[in-house]
Formats: C-alpha cells, structure tokens, sequence
C-alpha cells in the first residue's frame, strides 16, 4: 500500500492511500471521515460531498459532510450527531495499517477510529472502532456509513436456505419510508435500492447474512463485505445492512452486533472494500443482478454443497472479483482475521469482551 499526504478538496494534511487500481483518500482535519474513493488513475471520485462544505471544519454541530463515517448505532437524535469536526490523530500502525483516531466525544464518552489495511491487490479493509472513555457500561454497535454519488442502484443480498418452518429473513422500514416506493424492487434473491434524484427520503434494512452489499453506478461497481454473527443480536430489528437516500446522495450502510461495552471495551466492525469496472445493465430484478456480476447459482453449478460456486455470491461478484485480481476469497479472509480479533463478538448478544 502506497500512502503520501495531499491537500483534497480544500482539506490539509489528507493521507492518499493506493493499493492497485483503488485508492482512498482520508481527511485528518474532520471526522475520522473517508472523503475519497476513486478506481484507477482517471476515476471519478465514488464517494458523495457537499460541495458548499468543501474544506470546511470546526463546526459547532454534526455537519453532513459526505464521504464515509462511522457512527455507533442504534440512531438517536442527541449522541448520533455529536459533532465530529475536529482534527483527528493519524498514526501508522505495525501491521501495515494506518489508524485515524478522533478526539474522545464529550456527551458519550466514545471514541472512534478508523483504521485502513490493504486487502490483497485493488482492496482494502475499513475498521470501525469505537471505544468506551465514559463511567458507565452502554450498549452500542459499530456502525460504518457511505455516501455515494447519485444515479446508481443499491443491491441487498437476501438471506438464503433451504426450506424451514421458520421465516429466515426480515425487510425493515423507517417511519418515513413507504413499502410501495417505485425506488425498490423486491426480489427472491436481492432487494434495489435505485437512487433518484426527486426523491424524498427514505431508508430500509434487511437482517442479511450474506456478508456483501453493492452500489452500481456509471459502470463501477463498488462493494463492501463484512463478518455476520448468526448467534449475536443486531440494532434496527436485526439489521446488518441498511440504505438510506434522498435526492443528493445514497448511504450503503453496514453495522456490526450489539454489545455491551463497560468503560475501557472496545469493539471492532470491519468492512472490506472492492472497486471494479462492470457492464452496467438496467437492473429490475434478480436475474440482471446476476448476469451483471456473474454470481454463479447453486443449481446450476452441478457439484457439491462445499463446493468454491457456493462462495461466489459471498465474495459478491465473480467478475469483480477477477477484475480486481482479488484471488482470495474475502469471506474467508474476513473469518480467519476476525477470529483472532473478533472472538469475543461470538460470546452471547449484547456481551463484549473485555479489553487485553
């Protein structure tokens, strides 16, 4: 991974950070906030910014910015938007990575970083922490959100098994969110999310446990994957995948379980990142999905349960995933990673462990 400070987009002192064909481009003077996103060397930038706040910091209150953040969830109206424009500490990390630690939040007690590794080739991993500096025990999950630029489509992966007598998946709606909004289509297989620029805000979730989500947009298609925990609870009715969007932007959005965090705990939330150029087609319901990203389905494939076809949909897209030179599978590099750091996340719901 090859790092060098720039000045971006009227902020100072940003850390440029390529790997491949994807680079990302981080902030010190807000956030922790990822404010770039661009795949290859002519890439437009994927990553929604309100230009009237270009350059700006030290705002008094929870400024929308734009680019990537991290919250911790579930949403309220007081300890969400703390403000979070201040500096924030950058330090290289042993292992590779590099750290953007804020400033402890006064009203909450949290602290939170982002820290940035390299994936393979043409990827990265985005960890979400946060950290309880307050007095008291308090329940909270990680939360990592990115806006996107407009136009494109927003694919959720549904959860997927063979037939039960138990339902196995779930779509939740915000308050101010209406079922019939021509803006999603429902599929067996995926949920759209297609993003307009009339329309009034809306958000969605699904208790996914497939591990990816996707935006497609102007024929990039830009993928997170993540770790789900079966046996852990999850905020919003269970949801590890939400979207929300309005007339500017879309925010893909992913969260990790429930814990309870005593003072000093700390829990970790990563997302794995992947750009890669697509023939982008109209997407209207399951089977252009899956033509557009060349998820290989498990009847069709004429093998074993165990076999790699069954991991396609995981790793999100086949031809992404060549396209990008990511030979690995992301799913099982995200299991055997966060089985050393993660562990203690598959204690009981709500249960952190504690810190070493």
């Amino acid at each position: 991974m090859k790092m060098k400070k720039i000045t971006f987009q009227g902020w100072k002192n940003c850390i440029e950070l390529t790997n491949g064909d994807f680079r990302i481009v981080v902030t010190t003077e807000i956030g922790p906030r990822i404010v770039g996103a661009f795949l290859g060397p002519k890439g437009a930038n994927l990553l929604y910014l309100d230009k009237k706040l270009l350059g700006t910091s030290n705002q008094k209150v929870w400024t929308n910015y734009g680019g990537h953040r991290i919250w911790h969830a579930p949403e309220d109206s007081v300890r969400s938007y703390c403000p979070d424009s201040r500096k924030v500490v950058m330090a290289e990390l042993r292992d590779g990575g590099v750290a953007f630690m804020a400033p402890r939040e006064e009203l909450t007690g949290i602290v939170k970083t982002i820290n940035v590794y390299p994936e393979g080739n043409n990827s990265f991993r985005i960890e979400h922490q946060i950290r309880n500096e307050g007095l008291w025990d308090i329940e909270a999950a990680a939360w990592g959100i990115t806006q996107l630029m407009p136009g494109g489509t927003a694919i959720l992966p549904q959860n997927r098994g063979p037939e039960g007598l138990v339902p196995n998946r779930s779509v939740n709606f915000w308050p101010y969110a209406k079922p019939d909004d021509s803006r999603f289509v429902y599929g067996d297989r995926f949920v759209l999310v297609k993003q307009t620029a009339k329309g009034a805000p809306t958000k969605i979730g699904l208790n996914s446990g497939e591990g990816w989500c996707a935006y497609i947009n102007n024929n990039t298609a830009f993928i997170k994957q993540f770790e789900y925990y079966d046996e852990n609870e999850y905020p919003d009715l269970g949801s590890s995948i939400e979207v929300y969007t309005e007339g500017g932007y879309l925010e893909l959005e992913t969260l990790g379980p429930l814990a309870i965090l005593e003072p000093g705990d700390e829990v970790t939330h990563s997302e794995y990142w992947t750009a890669a150029e697509v023939e982008q087609i109209p997407l209207n319901n399951d089977n252009d999905v899956i033509d557009m990203l060349g998820i290989v389905d498990d009847d069709e494939c004429g093998c074993e349960d165990d076999c790699c076809c069954h991991e396609e949909e995981k790793k999100a897209s086949k031809k992404a995933a060549k396209k990008s030179s990511k030979k690995a599978d992301s799913k099982a590099a995200a299991k055997a990673d966060g089985a050393k750091k993660t562990a203690s996340k598959k204690a009981p719901a709500k249960k952190a462990a504690k810190k070493k």
